[in-house]
């Protein structure tokens, strides 16, 4: 029965992506895309290539950090290979959770709580939509000002919306205990024990402020970083850049991995495309443009993760635990 609805919503997934690109390629020329391709800014696109991968380095170096300080003794070297493995099967696994899984299960070989490891992995993703959006409310902020509220005061209350349960139960006592009661009462499958177990661990990283203090700092590089790996692929092709249009980039972009939180299609495979002409429309993008810098942007994505591909294939032996 498992099996059957995973293969199910696979299906769908697989559905919605097909449906999304075919509409969208119906929708724009694809003699115009192929021609905007060839006319591409070869320097500033390799740029934009790497600028993701000192992002994902650094993001490896947070991960690295939040593993120590939860008292899991990895090797950089270790954490780095984890970290990128994780990226490759985030990229050709049906689901973004996909990645994070692969990265609790290799670091759960060495002897580690899985429940512990769970927890870790849960907040370096907390920690990136907290800053990500932070990002955003700043540049929404500058966006009011100069252009008025429009949809940006729509876009303000989904940023602030979703950094409220990010680090809610880190900053906001009351929020905390209410997600252990509703852990509590959820009882089957073990779900209440498993659940409060990985609060527990977290619970481990309230009284360290200093620590979530330069880990969010960390995340606020890394989370500009990947908005900038946008804004350069945009600009080898062809997009004029200016100070309100790279504020645009820190609204659209945070709004796109949003959108693409929800298990609905291969990815985010569609959806980032199609919301990315419907937000880019309003920097001044053609349909076609905000196409190609979208799916380019996504296939850099893939690129990257191909390190991550390279460490898979060249297991031999299981992992050893190591320290710095």
């Amino acid at each position: 029965m498992k099996n059957r609805f995973s293969r199910h919503k696979l299906a769908v997934k697989i559905i919605v992506s097909s449906a999304l690109m075919i509409f969208l390629l119906k929708r724009i020329s694809i003699s115009e895309l192929l021609n905007l391709v060839k006319t591409i800014d070869v320097s500033i696109f390799v740029a934009g290539i790497g600028v993701f991968f000192v992002s994902n380095i650094l993001g490896s170096y947070q991960w690295h950090q939040l593993l120590h300080a939860s008292g899991i003794k990895l090797s950089f070297t270790q954490t780095f290979r984890f970290y990128f493995v994780g990226l490759f099967f985030n990229n050709f696994l049906p689901a973004n959770i996909g990645g994070d899984a692969v990265k609790v299960y290799d670091v759960t070989k060495i002897g580690t709580s899985v429940y512990q490891v769970i927890a870790v992995t849960l907040l370096d993703r907390l920690l990136g939509i907290f800053s990500l959006c932070l990002l955003a409310v700043a540049a929404t902020l500058y966006l009011v000002r100069v252009d008025g509220a429009g949809p940006y005061g729509a876009y303000l209350v989904i940023f602030v919306a979703c950094m409220i349960p990010a680090l809610g139960f880190y900053f906001f006592k009351p929020l905390g205990n209410l997600l252990r009661r509703l852990a509590r009462s959820i009882r089957p499958l073990s779900l209440d024990v498993r659940l409060s177990s990985v609060l527990d661990y977290l619970g481990e990283f309230k009284g360290r402020k200093p620590l979530v203090a330069r880990l969010i700092g960390m995340s606020l590089i890394i989370q500009t970083l990947r908005v900038m790996t946008h804004v350069l692929i945009g600009v080898s092709l062809g997009v004029m850049l200016d100070f309100t249009v790279l504020c645009q980039f820190f609204v659209f972009v945070p709004l796109l991995s949003l959108a693409m939180i929800p298990p609905i299609t291969i990815n985010g495979l569609g959806i980032r495309e199609a919301l990315g002409i419907v937000l880019f429309a309003n920097a001044g993008l053609g349909e076609t443009d905000a196409f190609a810098m979208e799916f380019l942007t996504y296939g850099v994505s893939v690129l990257v993760s191909l390190v991550g591909f390279l460490f898979f294939v060249s297991r031999r032996q299981p992992v050893s635990e190591g320290a710095d």
